[in-house]
């Protein structure tokens, strides 16, 4: 009987469906554990770049350090050669010196307090952000251990499915399994069996003639639609 091959067509496709599903969500996981990774591997990138900074910030502070150094014993060996200069102009020379790299030690001090000021900014925004990419690296791994659950629980729920499936299609006549496979495998949305609803396949939304509902109604045959060639019924 025509009719009960269709409801067992109806069933089996309620089965591929659920199959579908469930193989479309096991195979979503790569997808959102690379989605998950590329953005923790942004929040480290940005980390590592800040470390960077802070380390040249460092740097720049101790040459400047260094720098300041070496004019304050530069001032004092001036200091000191005033004591063995001989004539008013060869002293005055040496003060103007001195008051030179006043100047130069005064801007330096200047520039140290900036970069000690810019230190503490970014090591504050260092530890900031250390916090926030240790954060996501949990979250991370929470998402992705509660996602590995979620896949094996879905291998299980899938080899219950395959298996009911074959329980189907082992009872429906082989030519017309073979029509509803050969459907079923060339669409994208994996629908081979679909409701005609008045003159409209539900399957592709198109008109169907008034001979072909005819057919539908009537029940003696396998009934396809003309424009997207699904079984109707």
């Amino acid at each position: 009987m025509i009719k009960e091959e269709i409801e067992k067509l109806i069933e089996l496709q309620k089965v591929d469906e659920e199959i579908r599903e469930i193989e479309n969500e096991i195979s979503s996981f790569p997808v959102l554990k690379n989605q998950l990774q590329e953005q923790l591997n942004k929040e480290l990138n940005e980390l590592n770049f800040i470390k960077e900074e802070h380390k040249k910030l460092q740097v720049e502070r101790r040459e400047k350090e260094l720098e300041l150094h070496a004019l304050e014993e530069e001032v004092k060996k001036l200091k000191n050669r005033l004591n063995e200069v001989k004539t008013n102009k060869e002293y005055n020379s040496v003060l103007a010196e001195i008051e030179n790299l006043k100047k130069k030690i005064s801007d330096t001090e200047d520039e140290i307090l900036i970069l000690m000021e810019r230190n503490d900014e970014i090591a504050k925004k260092q530890e900031d952000f250390r916090k926030k990419s240790e954060m996501m690296k949990k979250e991370f791994e929470r998402k992705i251990e509660e996602k590995r659950k979620r896949i094996e629980e879905l291998k299980k729920e899938l080899e219950g499915k395959l298996q009911e499936r074959e329980k189907i299609a082992e009872k429906i006549d082989k030519e017309v399994y073979s029509l509803y496979e050969k459907i079923r495998k060339n669409k994208k949305d994996g629908i081979a069996i679909c409701k005609l609803e008045g003159e409209t396949c539900t399957g592709c939304f198109m008109h169907v003639p008034t001979y072909i509902e005819e057919k539908v109604k009537r029940k003696k045959e396998i009934v396809q639609c003309e424009n997207c060639s699904r079984i109707l019924y």
